[in-house]
């Protein structure tokens, strides 16, 4: 598994020997399982590192020297008082003041969901930028400006940025030294599309997430009123998971972000997740089963929200019942099918959207965990507010 966050998040798949015949055998398998990563993952992924952490702290694991490995680095980043890693020495650039704040911030908040840490950030970044960069001395310590400065003092460094903005609850620093500017043409739901794309490369850091989960998973990109943002290094520009779980998702958001202004990340992402599965061929079942695995409808990340209702949804409409885990059901289905439905259900949402208005913030994603039923989320109304993560996932 190539080491990149494409598709929300991608799946790990675990190969366990089964024995049946002899309880020594049943016991022998027992004592060989693996750590479940597919859990590690998801829990680093919501934000919640303690809970990752029990999972591999649990016993009756024989491990690997790949899994030591992994145990030994995940546990020298999390598990004591401070981080043991090389985090920091292993990209060193010239913001590695600015970006040892944001691992700290990290590393305290993924460690301790009951508390909130971005005062303490937000102070820790005005005091920097007033003693380290020479024109932050005008700063006013508000959102608006730290942005602002943040920005000006990273490009001064010839880096980029996205800014100042959240990736789900946490604070999110991106920054990356090269990028290059192309459009790319196609057809999205029998519209014409013409995108102008950013491909992005020589990353110092992508973020809380890469953090977390010691590199395995990032956003891949994300997308503005202006233009798309592609992490170069996590596609292969001919295949559908860029085609299709970058280009077309991203594209939907460009294009929602026209016709909804304000609708909440996770709205955002029903829509983009419905428009890969109306359009994949190849990558189909791989994506069902990432959406499955990452689900969770009490999650702060859009992603995970955007999971359970896609699932949960689509599960009505194909299988008559509430959220279907099981792939091995879906593998027995059409991949047409699928296509079909997904569009179908995609179309259905945009008109109810626009029935609504184009001021509507918040919709699909408040139903989660309180209907199973699929068509609930066609009868009703929202108007609560959320606010969009500055970067989105793919």
């Amino acid at each position: 598994m190539k080491k990149s966050y494409k598709s929300g998040c991608a799946v790990l798949l675990l190969l366990t020997s089964l024995f049946s015949k002899t309880g020594m055998a049943q016991a022998e398998s027992q004592a060989a399982a693996k750590p479940d990563y597919t859990k590690v993952y998801r829990y680093c992924l919501d934000g919640d590192v303690m809970s990752a952490l029990r999972v591999l702290g649990e016993g009756g694991y024989k491990l690997s020297r790949q899994d030591s490995i992994f145990k030994t680095r995940f546990e020298s980043r999390f598990k004591g008082a401070t981080d043991h890693s090389d985090y920091i020495g292993s990209r060193r650039s010239p913001i590695d003041g600015l970006l040892g704040i944001f691992q700290s911030y990290w590393r305290k908040s993924l460690l301790d969901n009951s508390g909130n840490y971005d005062t303490a950030l937000l102070n820790n970044l005005f005091g920097f930028l007033q003693t380290t960069y020479s024109p932050g001395k005008q700063l006013f310590f508000n959102n608006d400006s730290l942005d602002r400065y943040l920005g000006r003092y990273i490009s001064s460094l010839g880096l980029h940025t996205t800014g100042l903005g959240k990736t789900g609850r946490l604070y999110d620093l991106l920054v990356w030294g090269s990028e290059k500017d192309t459009t790319y043409s196609f057809t999205l739901n029998r519209e014409k599309i013409s995108s102008r794309v950013m491909l992005m490369d020589k990353f110092v850091t992508l973020g809380w997430e890469e953090y977390a989960t010691l590199d395995k998973y990032y956003p891949g990109g994300w997308a503005t009123d202006t233009a798309l943002y592609c992490v170069k290094k996590g596609y292969d520009l001919s295949s559908e998971a860029f085609l299709i779980s970058y280009l077309a998702h991203e594209s939907r958001h460009f294009a929602d972000y026209k016709l909804f202004a304000k609708l909440s990340s996770a709205d955002l992402e029903y829509r983009a997740k419905l428009t890969e599965l109306s359009m994949a061929k190849e990558t189909l079942f791989k994506l069902l089963s990432s959406f499955i695995n990452n689900a969770n409808a009490k999650s702060n990340n859009g992603h995970s929200i955007a999971n359970f209702c896609v699932i949960r949804d689509l599960s009505g409409r194909l299988f008559k019942t509430g959220f279907e885990a099981d792939i091995s059901k879906w593998k027995k289905l059409r991949i047409k099918k699928v296509n079909r439905v997904a569009s179908k259900l995609l179309r259905s949402t945009t008109k109810q959207l626009l029935r609504i208005g184009r001021t509507v913030e918040k919709y699909i994603s408040v139903l989660c965990g309180f209907y199973d039923s699929p068509f609930v989320i066609l009868k009703t109304k929202t108007t609560q507010k959320n606010v969009r993560n500055s970067a989105h996932q793919i």
